[in-house]
C-alpha cells in the first residue's frame, strides 16, 4: 500500500502549502480591482465634466494600466529578490531603487500605450500619448513604491512564518562579544 505524503498540520506549513496560488491570486485580483474601479471612476468624471470620450475610451485607458502592471509584476519580484533593500543597506540601494523606478515607469507606460494603440485601432480610431511621462512617472513612483513594499513586507511575513533565525547584533556596549561575531552565510534552524 503507498504512503500518503504528509499532511500539513500547522497554519504556516498549510498556507506554505498554497503559497504560489496565493501570490498568483492576490496580483490578479489587486489589478482586476484597481482597472475596474479606476475605469468606473474615471468614467464618472468624463460623464460629470460633460467630455466626449466613450466609455470603452475610459475603461482602455484605466485597463491597459492594469494590465502594463500586472505584466511587470515578474520583473519587480526579481528585482526586489536580487537587490533587496535592509536597515543596513538601503542608503545604498536608493540610486539602484530611483533608477530602477524610472526603467520600470518607461516600461509601464511603454506597455500601456501600446494596449491602447491596439484598443484604438480595432474601434477604428487612433490614439495619440503625447508628452504626458512626467505626469506618468509621478503617479509610476508611487505605484513602484508601494509594490516595492508590499514585496519586502510580504517577504519579511513568510521568512517569520519559516520560522526564519538570525544570529545576534554585536553587544551595544564595549565589551567584547561572546562568541565570535562572524556570520554565516545562512543559518537554519529546525
Amino acid at each position: 500500500m503507498p504512503e500518503r505524503p504528509a499532511t500539513p498540520h500547522t497554519g504556516a506549513e498549510r498556507y506554505l502549502a498554497i503559497r504560489r496560488p496565493v501570490e498568483v491570486g492576490y496580483w490578479l485580483i489587486t489589478y482586476l480591482l484597481s482597472g475596474l474601479g479606476n475605469s468606473v471612476t474615471t468614467w464618472m468624471d468624463v460623464e460629470r465634466l460633460g467630455l466626449d470620450y466613450a466609455a470603452w475610451e475610459a475603461a482602455s485607458w484605466e485597463g491597459s494600466s492594469a494590465i502594463a502592471l500586472l505584466m511587470l509584476v515578474p520583473a519587480m519580484v526579481w528585482f526586489t529578490a536580487r537587490w533587496p533593500v535592509h536597515l543596513d543597506n538601503w542608503r545604498r540601494r536608493l540610486p539602484l531603487y530611483a533608477l530602477a523606478s524610472v526603467v520600470w515607469s518607461v516600461l509601464h507606460v511603454g506597455l500601456m500605450v501600446a494596449i491602447r494603440k491596439l484598443v484604438y485601432a480595432w474601434h477604428g480610431s487612433s490614439y495619440v500619448f503625447g508628452d504626458a511621462f512626467v505626469y506618468e512617472y509621478l503617479k509610476d513612483a508611487r505605484t513602484f513604491l508601494g509594490i516595492v513594499v508590499v514585496l519586502h513586507g510580504y517577504r519579511l511575513l513568510v521568512r517569520r512564518l519559516q520560522g526564519e533565525a538570525s544570529l545576534l547584533a554585536a553587544p551595544d556596549d564595549d565589551s567584547a562579544p561572546v562568541e565570535p561575531v562572524e556570520r554565516p552565510s545562512r543559518f537554519l534552524v529546525r
